[in-house]
């Protein structure tokens, strides 16, 4: 199964509806996404109508704790934010999902830092599609940490969705993410720049259309 674990819809900073996302996901090839918009779960649930036969949705949230962003996957409301990355940690597993570390070393945007050290995480966000530049390499940091890694596109637009995904040959993704059954696939990083301003052209359009 390949996945992209990092989606935003329209729901929060995004520019596609859930429905888009999904007949985009089932075009390119993928067999299921995770759409994590900031704060809010309505997005994720939205998707679940379009799933159907032989694509599968995973409900999530990326959390702003006080410490930095963290996704929620396999979690079906969401979670409050502005708690530290340790509470916010507990009260994801209490509701049955997985925490990674998004984007935990992003030289631009709040990752949770050296609290994949301490804070007990399934994974670190590894490879994402927005990032620019790491303070420390998470790679290292999830060797050093011992957790498994993952990547996501971090996708704001469709022409984003798929650049970065995670393969297995599991039914359950969310074990396989705890175990560290996963393979992290990417475009070459340099592109990276290029499907953020591709982000950033969508959202023109989007508002300019909203306008007429």
């Amino acid at each position: 199964m390949r996945l992209d674990i990092h989606v935003h819809s329209c729901f929060s900073d995004g520019v596609p509806t859930p429905k888009e996302i999904v007949e985009h996901c089932r075009k390119i090839g993928l067999d299921g996404v995770a759409i994590t918009d900031h704060d809010r779960i309505e997005g994720s649930l939205e998707a679940l109508k379009y799933a159907g036969e032989g694509f599968m949705v995973i409900t999530g949230v990326e959390v702003s704790s006080k410490d930095g962003h963290i996704l929620a996957l396999g979690v079906k409301e969401p979670v409050e934010a502005g708690l530290s990355a340790g509470e916010t940690v507990k009260r994801i597993h209490a509701l049955g999902g997985i925490a990674i570390a998004a984007h935990p070393y992003d030289r631009y945007r709040r990752g949770v830092g050296d609290a994949v050290l301490t804070v007990p995480f399934d994974a670190i966000e590894a490879v994402n599609g927005h990032t620019f530049g790491n303070t420390k390499d998470p790679m290292e940091m999830a060797a050093k940490s011992k957790l498994p890694m993952t990547g996501g596109t971090d996708a704001h637009s469709l022409a984003e969705i798929g650049n970065v995904s995670i393969t297995t040959e599991k039914t359950d993704i969310l074990d396989a993410i705890k175990k560290g059954d996963v393979r992290i696939r990417h475009v070459w990083p340099g592109l990276f720049p290029f499907w953020h301003a591709r982000t950033l052209l969508d959202r023109f359009i989007a508002g300019a259309r909203k306008k007429l």
